[in-house]
């Protein structure tokens, strides 16, 4: 586990350095002196507020009584381990200690961790969608790269949203011919539970509205939390419009081309989105830094602190991860 960590932050300092190559230290240096730092409160106070509801939603969609403080911790550990663990294995965490510390079933808590992600991914394709909207784009379009960002990242969205519907109504209009042909299957066991937690989501109809109109919310805030940083560098266009162009761009993006840890493709993307608008280059890149080792540094940190409250280790708590999926697989 730590030559693996130790990789990834190679390939991810590496990433880094291909966006900020030739970057001017002086404009970085006064762009910083500028920066409106007591700003970052409210930033702080937005990524609480999401991270919060995120638990409460997430507590929804499980339609269990789990204690605030005990989803959170488990929220808070699952996202450190996404953000670090290769290959994205660190999804299996959250389900892991769901099962562990609160008795739910790990296809259960699979099955809500995957409408949570399904929700977050139609959030961000109507928050692609909206930008032609609110934003004068030049020609319609976002070109970076050669690359017609927004189109890519609605289509890139857009198909894994259509699959995951198609998916789950699969599993539940078809049902048990389906899964008769699945149980011989190494996941045949795993997809009888999945279905069974989808099933349980689905006999509430308004925990499914509550859950949506939380999401909607949840993405306005993280819009909110852009929107105050660029407000913080004086001579960044700070309105809704270029708050919300410059995360669904960023988004997008990284949909597109993922990098570990998103470094690399986080500020490539998102200082390209602010070039476009009229910034200074060097002005964009030093903001998307600031701006993605924020978020990151919140992450990794109520990660970290969750730890060490629980008396636990990233590398006991994923090891233990793959084990429990292993065995759902069986």
């Amino acid at each position: 586990m730590p030559l693996k960590i130790a990789l990834v932050l190679l390939v991810t300092a590496l990433c880094l350095g291909w966006v900020l190559w030739g970057i001017d230290p002086a404009v970085v240096a006064v762009s910083l002196g500028d920066f409106r730092w007591g700003y970052m409160v409210i930033v702080l106070g937005c990524y609480m507020s999401a991270h919060g509801l995120r638990v409460l939603r997430l507590r929804a969609i499980l339609g269990r009584p789990v204690p605030f403080v005990r989803l959170l911790s488990i929220l808070s550990i699952g996202y450190l381990a996404i953000h670090v663990v290769p290959l994205r294995m660190g999804e299996f965490v959250r389900p892991a200690l769901l099962a562990e510390k609160e008795e739910i079933p790990f296809g259960a808590g699979l099955a809500a961790i995957f409408v949570e992600r399904l929700i977050d991914m139609l959030m961000l394709l109507g928050m692609m969608l909206l930008v032609g909207f609110v934003v004068d784009l030049p020609e319609g379009r976002v070109v970076i790269e050669g690359i017609d960002v927004l189109l890519a990242g609605q289509r890139a969205v857009g198909t894994v949203v259509a699959l995951g519907v198609v998916g789950l109504l699969a599993l539940l209009v078809v049902g048990e011919p389906l899964l008769v042909l699945t149980d011989r299957l190494p996941l045949g066991g795993f997809l009888r539970r999945f279905r069974e937690g989808i099933r349980t989501l689905a006999r509430r109809p308004a925990t499914l509205v509550g859950v949506l109109a939380s999401s909607i919310v949840i993405w306005g805030i993280t819009v909110l939390a852009v929107f105050v940083t660029l407000a913080a560098f004086p001579g960044l266009p700070a309105s809704f419009g270029s708050a919300l162009t410059v995360w669904a761009v960023t988004l997008a993006g990284m949909t597109v081309a993922p990098t570990p840890g998103f470094f690399g493709g986080f500020e490539a993307f998102c200082s390209a989105s602010l070039v476009m608008l009229g910034s200074d280059g060097d002005r964009a890149r030093t903001f998307a830094v600031l701006l993605h080792l924020g978020q990151f540094g919140f992450t990794v940190g109520t990660g970290l602190l969750f730890l060490v409250w629980e008396g636990l280790s990233l590398r006991e708590v994923v090891g233990r991860s793959r084990v429990s999926a292993t065995k759902e697989a069986a």
